[in-house]
């Protein structure tokens, strides 16, 4: 796998000289499937952009299901950039089972359970052969275990992946701690189970072992986040307490018979099949329709702002940089801002999320980029209270000037 273009984005997160032996590291974690899903809620990001039909997308891809998910906004095109050949290959997989299964029953046993025996043999018939070869090659390779990766889809997939397996070593702590999942995703808020679970949640967050943990940053390679960013995410609180807070959000504030992000963090799986606490790409009512438009999503491997600059000018609506800026170091957030500039049209718009709250674009060196982008502060705060997955500190969406 080509990993130069992930250790070019952790170095440019410091500068080659202020890079350490955790940057390096994280660079050689991060080449593996980290996300099986992906932990931004795109209906938040659809309502912050409000695009109107025929919008040229462009999306750093992670897992792929916001990509999938923006085709129900009818656009024209969508780019789906990552850095990560793993996440891409999972993107061109779904993009080859919407091609490739003849209906939603057997999408839904593939991509939604991810847990069948006969899912091999959907892969090795009709997925394999519409994959390109690095696609092909990744999903085909064997892993540690020395089993083909494809074999994730047999025994649940959303176990597998860095978060996949760091959600199931949560979990071990959250039993040996006593803690109720179960009461967590399933019992009313005033029951006295779930009022139980919370209280334990509690104090295994405030435990000594949490706050060990916690002070090492290889813990949170597997929750796909930097060195450098972790740094923003604690901000002047504890890191134990920060991640704390964050997980109630999660699971606390959106009603989880309608957040399939907190089915995620609490049973590793998703409610279904159906339309009901589902990514919009998952949904059956919705399946005929993404599978006829699922050839205007494009996957890129390559650097966004290199990939930006390649495009005609003025050509692109709307641009989701996810959290990716909590790894620039400015000069290369001036020159994404810059490549997004001549890219977009004229009522272009660009949302991103961060660690902690603040925007980097308020940051006294970006100065002159605020000349020309501004903050829409009241659809911002929507986009960060509509957001079901609960973990980020901020929801940023800018405009250019007039």
């Amino acid at each position: 796998m080509n990993t130069h273009l992930i250790a070019d984005a952790v170095r440019n997160s410091r500068g080659r000289e202020e890079t350490t032996i955790w940057d390096r590291l994280f660079a050689f974690w991060f080449r593996r499937l980290v996300y099986t899903q992906i932990w931004e809620d795109p209906e938040a990001d659809m309502a912050a952009l409000k695009l109107a039909p025929g919008s040229t997308i462009v999306t750093i891809s992670s897992g792929g299901c916001n990509a999938l998910s923006y085709l129900s906004a009818k656009p024209e095109h969508v780019y789906a950039i990552d850095l990560n050949e793993a996440h891409l290959s999972l993107l061109k997989l779904k993009l080859a089972g919407l091609r490739a299964l003849p209906n939603y029953q057997d999408f839904w046993k593939f991509f939604g359970e991810g847990a069948s025996d006969t899912n091999v043999g959907l892969y090795r018939e009709r997925l394999r052969p519409l994959l390109d070869v690095e696609a092909r090659g990744y999903w085909d390779e064997r892993d540690i275990q020395g089993r083909p990766r494809y074999g994730y889809f047999s025994d649940g997939f959303y176990r597998h992946g860095a978060l996949g397996r760091f959600i199931g070593f949560a979990h071990t702590l959250a039993k040996l701690a006593r803690i109720d999942l179960k009461a967590l995703l399933h019992e009313d808020k005033q029951s006295p189970a779930r009022k139980r679970a919370l209280e334990r949640l509690h104090w295994l967050f405030h435990s000594r072992l949490a706050r060990m943990m916690t002070k090492t940053p290889a813990l949170l390679f597997s929750l796909g986040i930097p060195p450098q960013q972790r740094t923003l995410l604690g901000g002047n609180q504890p890191l134990n307490e920060v991640l704390h807070q964050r997980l109630l959000a999660l699971i606390d504030v959106h009603p989880n018979a309608n957040n399939y992000f907190a089915w995620q963090a609490l049973s590793r799986s998703y409610v279904g099949p159906g339309d009901k606490c589902l990514p919009l790409y998952l949904q059956q009512s919705r399946y005929a329709d993404t599978a006829s438009r699922a050839a205007l999503v494009t996957p890129v491997h390559a650097n966004l702002r290199v990939f930006l600059e390649s495009l005609p000018a003025r050509q692109i609506d709307a641009v989701v940089l996810l959290d990716s800026q909590d790894w620039m170091a400015p000069d290369e957030i001036r020159a994404l801002w810059d490549a997004i500039d001549r890219a977009g049209k004229d009522g272009i718009r660009v949302i991103f999320r961060t660690a902690g709250a603040e925007s980097p674009l308020d940051d006294p060196e970006h100065a002159s980029l605020r000349e020309t982008w501004q903050r829409d502060e009241t659809r911002s705060a929507e986009g960060l209270a509509a957001d079901r997955s609960g973990i980020y500190g901020g929801f940023h969406l800018y405009t250019r000037k007039a």
